[in-house]
């Protein structure tokens, strides 16, 4: 007979927190460098700007065109291959950050471009002006300026994450999404379900929370 009582089950539970944890911030790590990477490339190569470059970019706009209409659950089917090669195995929190890195790293460097687009044009002529090169023009007027829409975009890009893992933990990555299903759905726990809810909620509240205090910090020095 199975054990009703959900406090046996909360050591589980935190070990599935952990690896949401571990899950989130790894592949947000992976994701916000290689989104700002390609967000940028696809901003100086793109016609009419800083330095355009037609090839490099309709190769990199079509790529990451294709990465972002792939749903998520498929994308991690698809990529098993890869995630074992590059991992080992398709399973467990460390094989997740594959297909979460993939997955999301598109969409987020679109967010990338939208926000360095925003930047005033004449700042742009007036560091072409004065003879700018294109490491000064990034790190000291295109960053700093768009920083706070990086943020937003990353606090956006995170909870989104926080998301991806609970799908991931659906096909065997383990974290609060596996646990749910597990240890919830499947015996029909609802104390364990509403754990799992509540847990993830307080860390979307969290991330976003935290994102925004940021913003209102830069703003406020600025």
């Amino acid at each position: 007979m199975l054990n009703r009582d959900w406090k046996v089950y909360l050591p589980d539970f935190w070990e599935a927190l952990g690896q949401t944890l571990y899950m989130t911030a790894g592949s947000g790590v992976l994701v916000i460098f290689f989104g700002i990477v390609i967000g940028l490339t696809l901003y100086l190569t793109a016609p009419n700007s800083w330095s355009p470059h037609p090839i490099i970019y309709h190769v990199v706009n079509t790529i990451v065109n294709i990465g972002r209409s792939i749903p998520f659950i498929i994308l991690i089917v698809i990529l098993i291959p890869v995630t074992r090669l590059i991992v080992g195995t398709p399973l467990g929190p460390v094989a997740a950050l594959v297909p979460l890195t993939i997955g999301f790293t598109p969409f987020f460097s679109r967010l990338i471009e939208a926000n360095l687009r925003e930047l005033d044009q004449g700042r742009v002529e007036a560091a072409r002006v004065i003879g700018v090169t294109t490491p000064q023009f990034i790190f000291r007027i295109l960053l700093p300026e768009s920083l706070s829409g990086i943020i937003a975009s990353a606090t956006i890009i995170l909870v989104g994450l926080v998301e991806g893992t609970a799908v991931a933990g659906a096909i065997g990555a383990g974290g609060v999404g596996d646990f749910a299903l597990t240890y919830g759905y499947q015996r029909w726990y609802t104390e364990l379900i509403l754990i799992s809810v509540i847990s993830m909620v307080l860390l979307v509240q969290f991330i976003q929370l935290t994102g925004d205090i940021w913003i209102r910090l830069r703003k406020h020095k600025r």
